[in-house]
């Protein structure tokens, strides 16, 4: 991965940096998969051994867009053909969705809950349930697996009940950051990829950030500081490839859940290439001066277009807008800051830990806990059902 920015032709002089350990960063729980030593064997995957499964994964928030983050850069045709997500309990959309397929023992459900009696969850299953029975499907249950803590909820006793095949989410860690745990990587397990592959990248992106963290803290401590200097409030990602479209989504999340806890806290606002550059930019540029910018870029050559067959070649268009765009911007002189990894998978999962990483030392910065979600968990109380 590189990282380019233009704090120099800005004129900044950066501040002190925070102090803050590599080693506590990643003894944090959500790494236990990739640090500790057979984590996974505490699961029977045997099941899954027997074929590749059309995957259909029930679940809000991170619950199901830590599969869909790694999938969209794996397989972005899989989304839809292969892995269906259901993150919003829309009537509409799960009628729509199943009616197109032929529902068989190759379709696998999984409805995930970390406490198993979140309100949208219960929906998805009883609704699948319903569908299920007015399309004559036979022993149906035997389609389903639970992903919850392995306490007393609905969905412990709805599987025992029912004889449902359960797993246990880590009590340990939230959903939003279950990237590496069974919450994310069952349903990609399931469609057929090695865990053990997973887990190589995973580990290898953790030793490099552990050799490169001091400059990566470099960089991030520095965009900090200008953020403060200049008052800036709102910090806006880009990206213009559709392998990163759900990681510019997933950074939404991480960012507001674990960072939005004060009146000082910095909104940040996800746009997607071509799209927002034509609804969007004339805000982004003429608009208040209270914006940063960071660009989530896979590394592609760039062509001028100066014929039909310029414009055809790969994603030559999109590199073409997505450049433009930057060079606009920095002429402007807002800070844009530019995340370049190459379209492989390893790259991808340095990217991963380093925006959890910039997250962590955000919260260093603004003394805050960035695992909890309080305001959730009250939204949660009054929506129980």
């Amino acid at each position: 991965m590189k990282i380019k920015n233009n704090l120099s032709s800005l004129k900044f002089t950066r501040k002190k940096n925070i102090d803050y350990s590599i080693d506590d960063f990643f003894k944090i729980e959500l790494f236990n998969p990739i640090t500790q030593k057979n984590y996974f064997s505490q699961y029977d995957f045997s099941i899954l051994k027997k074929k590749k499964y059309r995957v259909h994964v029930f679940g809000m928030g991170g619950s199901s867009l830590s599969s869909k983050l790694l999938m969209q850069f794996l397989a972005p045709e899989k989304i839809n053909t292969k892995l269906f997500i259901y993150d919003n309990p829309s009537p509409i959309q799960l009628e729509s969705n199943l009616s197109k397929i032929n529902i068989s023992k190759n379709d696998l459900f999984i409805f995930i809950s970390k406490s198993g009696n979140t309100v949208e969850t219960k929906f998805f299953l009883h609704w699948i349930i319903r569908y299920l029975k007015k399309k004559n499907i036979k022993n149906y249950f035997e389609y389903f697996l639970f992903i919850t803590e392995n306490k007393k909820n609905y969905l412990n006793n709805f599987a025992l009940k029912n004889k449902i095949k359960t797993f246990e989410h880590d009590p340990n860690i939230g959903g939003r950051f279950s990237i590496f745990s069974i919450t994310a990587l069952l349903p990609i397990i399931a469609l057929g990829y090695s865990l053990e592959r997973l887990l190589y990248s995973f580990k290898k992106a953790k030793s490099q950030v552990q050799k490169n963290h001091s400059k990566l803290a470099n960089n991030i401590f520095s965009s900090q500081n200008y953020e403060k200097n200049k008052n800036l409030n709102i910090v806006i990602g880009l990206n213009y490839h559709d392998r990163l479209r759900v990681l510019n989504e997933w950074y939404r999340q991480i960012f507001a859940e674990s960072l939005g806890k004060n009146k000082k806290a910095v909104n940040y606002i996800s746009a997607f290439g071509s799209i927002d550059q034509h609804s969007q930019f004339q805000l982004f540029i003429d608009g208040p001066r209270d914006k940063q910018f960071i660009f989530f870029k896979i590394n592609n050559s760039t062509k001028p277009i100066k014929s039909i067959k310029d414009l055809l070649i790969d994603h030559n268009l999109l590199s073409t807008l997505e450049k433009g765009a930057i060079k606009t911007l920095e002429l402007e002189k807002f800070l844009v800051n530019q995340l370049i990894i190459d379209e492989h998978f390893d790259d991808y999962a340095y990217l991963l830990i380093y925006l959890i990483f910039d997250i962590y030392l955000r919260s260093k910065n603004e003394k805050i806990n960035f695992l909890d979600q309080p305001a959730v968990e009250v939204l949660k109380k009054n929506t129980r059902a």
